[in-house]
């Protein structure tokens, strides 16, 4: 199978997803007497994958704090925990991307380099403008360790398309040989009163009777690619995307 285009495969991943939003708005969920939404989760390893292999194990529990950051908003921890790689370019794409081709190659174009925890703040608050304030984590799993798909050589039937999932548009220049597994989560979000009135509005009911329903529970999904830097498992590479009928 032949290499699929980054920016075409994540094209049209978002058009997916933004086409089947409102439906994918939904989970499992617990919720209390007073109609608000609670997140069941027994202890704060609740949400790491319980199926994951004894060897990825390692790699769940690296990418826990930076996910664990990103959820309770505090960025500056989570910018502590980017690997100098990933300090030293962000592409917009990274956090809300373009859903026009054009736009995203002009994205990755023109990227942020040598980026503070300032700048990566700022740019955080583009995924809770589009995607809502991050509330809590929902799930982490290791997606792949193969080191051919993590560098865009495998030669499987589908090795570009696990590829185009691990990775994303991750850049070619972060060496092969550092790239240790890629992992995806998802994290709830809490919706801002104008993005709950254009989901309600979609599926056609009030803002109180979506609030209320038990498979409302919005989230977005945080992709990881660890690397190894020093000897220690950072966060090399990372995509904030919106939910996808994969999930």
């Amino acid at each position: 199978m032949e290499a699929l285009s980054v920016s075409v495969a994540c094209r049209v991943t978002i058009l997916i997803a933004t086409t089947l939003l409102p439906m994918l708005l939904t989970s499992c969920g617990k919720k209390g007497p007073d109609g608000e939404k609670k997140t069941a989760q027994k202890s704060e390893d609740d949400f790491l994958d319980k199926d994951a292999k004894p060897d990825e194990r390692k790699y769940l529990l690296a990418a826990k704090p930076f996910f664990i950051a990103i959820a309770n908003r505090k960025y500056p921890d989570a910018y502590a925990l980017l690997s100098t790689h990933a300090r030293a370019r962000m592409s917009f794409n990274q956090f809300t991307p373009a859903e026009e081709q054009a736009t995203f190659q002009q994205y990755e174009s023109n990227p942020y380099t040598n980026v503070t925890a300032e700048q990566f703040a700022y740019l955080m608050q583009y995924v809770e403008a589009a995607r809502g304030a991050p509330r809590a984590p929902k799930m982490l799993s290791v997606f792949s360790t193969d080191p051919d798909v993590l560098n865009r050589r495998s030669r499987e039937q589908f090795g570009a398309m696990d590829s185009m999932f691990a990775i994303g548009a991750m850049p070619d220049w972060i060496p092969a040989a550092i790239r240790r597994a890629s992992l995806r989560g998802q994290i709830h979000t809490e919706l801002s009163p104008q993005e709950l009135e254009r989901v309600a509005a979609q599926q056609g009911v009030t803002v109180e009777a979506l609030r209320k329903s038990e498979d409302f529970d919005p989230y977005f999904n945080l992709k990881v690619i660890l690397v190894e830097e020093n000897g220690l498992l950072k966060v090399g590479y990372f995509e904030f995307l919106l939910p996808s009928m994969m999930d």
